[in-house]
């Protein structure tokens, strides 16, 4: 079962995506992760091959880089 989750954030560029994925995929290895920073709500897509990812462990790392994420709705 693929699980997808979405979020929305205030990443400003390519680089710092690169860098927060990097430490994204260190606690999420299993996972895919990326961002689709041309998106208006400069979107953080993770897919998961298992079960959900715990959505507070993804907004506090991407808070501690200094930035703002949160669950997007359907």
């Amino acid at each position: 079962m693929k699980v997808v989750q979405v979020f929305k954030t205030d990443v400003p560029d390519r680089e710092t995506a690169k860098v927060i994925t990097f430490l994204l995929q260190r606690d999420f290895s299993q996972c895919r992760i990326n961002f689709d920073l041309d998106d208006c709500d400069r979107v953080l897509r993770i897919e998961s091959r298992q079960t959900s990812v715990d959505e507070m462990e993804i907004l506090l790392l991407v808070g501690l880089c200094g930035y703002h994420c949160e669950p997007l709705q359907d």
